[in-house]
């Protein structure tokens, strides 16, 4: 069976549905597979922090984030040796003042179900399994399995948003294995954390450096607790997963004190990271990736929400000119746009968290900026990426 679209998107997550709404709403006729029924879990810290907040806003979500999640207030970042910083929104910037911690059980449905309103077709538990083959120069359409009928699906132009292990940019040849970009995490969520507040917690603690753990409050009794590290750490020093998250709770000096009483809710559970731009390129012919499979997620927060939403939309409105021109060059702005908006950041924040993630340089870095707030403010921006200079789009 063969169907024919302006687009077809590979994954329903926020770059995704990003994706789909902004081709929907120049009247595209858009698809979006997903190989997962939603509502779903999707590991991941779930905060979302202000420059994602913005693009959230831009969707219409405003009133049901406001509703439905936590709103934090800022970052506190603990070292072992160097104290507390506190950091408050918006740092300077132009960006909203607030940030939120939202499950992605939650959220991904929730943009999910604006991209259907908008006139998107969502086809849930539906596994794309192969592109097919180049004809005239171009990627003709997918196949997908979609409850026990193999499909194929016949589009103008793709877009994989189906994450770091891209199927789409595995298929096409635009995925690396260079593990200076890759990452992993794992996380759980925990009830009965002390203390919890209104603010997004991060430690680069010295029980678990050169990995990071963090502690984000879901609500007033429950939190997401997790860590993460570089796999080049790991191949350096043999370092376990599981066993860096039971130090973590059990063995740092200021986060093991939050997690004495807390309680687990659920299993561990584990993600790859694909991060600072050199683990995928992310255009092929008349297709494009996005977020995670673009290798978008921030090499120091290891946050990728801001920068799946962002190119998501992105890449929508590129393929949407392009459908408009007849012309597939124009994809070449895409590619442009990125560089332009994020390579010297991410380039300088692989080499950060290379050389200085150790006890050497974070004790001293946070001892300073926990006692000149002005500091603690720049490394906030450069954390966030939020530039006093940045304008909202």
């Amino acid at each position: 069976m063969k169907e024919q679209y302006d687009a077809i998107i590979v994954g329903a997550g926020p770059g995704g549905s990003a994706a789909a709404c902004s081709l929907a709403e120049q009247g595209f006729r858009v698809v979006m597979l997903d190989k997962d029924t939603f509502p779903r879990e999707k590991v991941c810290g779930d905060g979302i922090a202000p420059r994602a907040v913005h693009s959230l806003y831009h969707l219409g979500l405003r009133e049901e984030l406001a509703s439905r999640f936590k709103r934090t207030s800022g970052i506190r970042f603990y070292a072992t040796h160097g104290g507390m910083t506190e950091i408050r929104y918006p740092m300077g910037s132009r960006y909203p003042d607030h940030g939120y911690v939202a499950p992605r059980r939650e959220l991904d449905s929730i943009l999910l179900a604006r991209a259907s309103a908008l006139g998107v077709e969502v086809i849930q538990d539906c596994r794309v399994i192969g592109v097919l083959p180049f004809r005239e120069g171009r990627v003709p359409g997918v196949t997908a399995e979609c409850g026990g009928d193999t499909l194929e699906l016949a589009g103008r132009f793709i877009i994989g948003a189906d994450g770091p292990s891209s199927l789409v940019g595995k298929e096409l040849g635009l995925l690396s294995r260079n593990p200076l970009y890759l990452g992993v995490s794992v996380r759980r969520y925990m009830s009965g954390v002390n203390d919890i507040s209104d603010f997004l917690e991060i430690y680069p603690e010295d029980a678990i450096i050169p990995s990071c753990g963090w502690i984000f409050p879901v609500d007033e009794n429950t939190a997401n607790v997790g860590v993460g590290y570089m796999l080049y750490a790991r191949e350096k020093r043999r370092i376990n997963l599981t066993r860096v998250f039971d130090d973590f709770v059990h063995r740092t000096r200021h986060a093991a004190a939050k997690l004495r009483d807390a309680r687990p809710l659920g299993r561990l559970r584990g993600a790859m990271l694909r991060v600072g731009m050199g683990g995928s390129y992310p255009r092929r012919a008349n297709v494009l990736l996005v977020g995670d499979a673009a290798s978008l997620t921030n090499p120091i927060s290891g946050e990728g929400i801001t920068y799946a939403l962002e190119s998501g939309r992105w890449a929508g409105e590129t393929v949407a000119a392009a459908l408009h021109g007849r012309d597939d060059s124009i994809l070449d702005n895409y590619v442009r746009i990125l560089d332009w908006k994020y390579r010297r950041y991410f380039n300088l924040g692989t080499l950060a968290i290379r050389y200085f993630n150790n006890p050497y340089c974070v004790n001293p870095l946070l001892f300073t900026t926990s006692r000149i707030p002005r500091l603690g403010d720049k490394m906030g921006r450069f954390l966030m990426n939020c530039r006093r200079s940045d304008y909202p789009q």
